[in-house]
């Protein structure tokens, strides 16, 4: 379509529309809200603003197919110079309709959307198994809320490297699907990274989550622990040690920079949480308790909430 063959009075209609969907997005009512845009949309079909609108409550609602239709409506608009936005690099359009084809693996339309919004991704086909480096990931924000650290497949997909508690829902190997927008910060190597929020599981691992007591001598037991779990391609982790609960302003924040929380007393009796069956979880602590003397360890059992 010719952008000098615009209707501006439906322009007009539209954006008048569609600030009213935004006044009912921010008062929390999706149903009102969605139908502003749609009406914005029906004005002025070209008028990119309501297509992604739609296309964000659709993220919200995790429905995925609407969500990736409006967003790559939106998206095409850009590139067709119908939009106010300035160009594809960085269009929050092309970002979300990233987020929706990877949700439904639609893996063509994903490396496009990715490519055209300004990250290098390599062509070809099939799942996106990149390496994006660390990153932490937040599980169920506004639940538990729980910070744990992944690697990152593709820009919206970390699997998780920590064991996660079992309140978290989520386990150690897990798939989680995660928004692209930073919710605090966590320091790792010298490096600050963002914070991402999930938005759902994508793909579970499957392996499920133990808890144990152990006993040791020193820190340097509870490494060969999480070693020995490691050799066996699964994990340990020492949750006394890894587990700290922050207030709200240091979890969204950045923990290194806000407020002190007082360190916890180092203890010998230590709770570890644990990925692999029970038989070969009890396998590999007997084979670690035979390492040194003070290293004992309870029955390992089921995480449970």
């Amino acid at each position: 379509m010719d952008k000098n063959a615009i209707d501006r009075g439906a322009v007009r209609r539209a954006i008048k529309l569609n600030e009213r969907g935004g006044e009912r997005l921010d008062a929390g009512d999706l149903d009102a809200a969605l139908a502003f845009y749609q009406q914005a949309a029906d004005a002025a079909p070209y008028y990119g603003p309501a297509w992604y609108n739609m296309g964000l409550i659709h993220k919200r609602r995790r429905d995925w197919p609407q969500s990736l239709a409006c967003n790559e409506r939106a998206a095409r608009l850009i590139s067709e110079g119908l939009s106010d936005d300035e160009g594809d690099e960085g269009s929050p359009a092309w970002w979300n309709l990233g987020i929706a084809a990877t949700a439904l693996q639609r893996w063509d339309t994903a490396r496009v959307a990715w490519q055209r919004y300004g990250i290098e991704v390599p062509d070809g086909e099939g799942e996106l198994r990149l390496d994006f480096g660390p990153a932490p990931v937040r599980l169920d924000p506004g639940n538990s809320g729980e910070v744990v650290w992944g690697r990152r497949l593709d820009p919206a997909r970390v699997v998780i490297k920590n064991v996660p508690t079992p309140s978290s829902g989520r386990h150690w190997g897990d798939i989680i699907l995660h928004d692209g927008a930073p919710s605090g910060e966590r320091e790792f190597g010298g490096r600050v990274y963002g914070v991402f929020d999930e938005i759902e599981l994508w793909r579970p691992s499957g392996i499920p989550t133990l808890e144990v007591d152990v006993t040791v001598a020193d820190a340097n037991d509870s490494r060969a622990l999480e070693d020995a779990f490691g050799e066996a391609g699964l994990a340990a982790e020492d949750w006394t040690a890894s587990i700290r609960m922050l207030c709200r302003q240091c979890s969204e924040g950045s923990p290194a920079r806000s407020h002190e929380h007082p360190p916890v007393p180092y203890s010998t009796d230590r709770r570890f949480g644990l990925a692999g069956s029970p038989d070969e979880a009890r396998r590999l602590l007997s084979e670690w308790a035979a390492g040194q003397p003070a290293r004992t360890y309870g029955e390992p059992a089921v995480a449970k909430p």
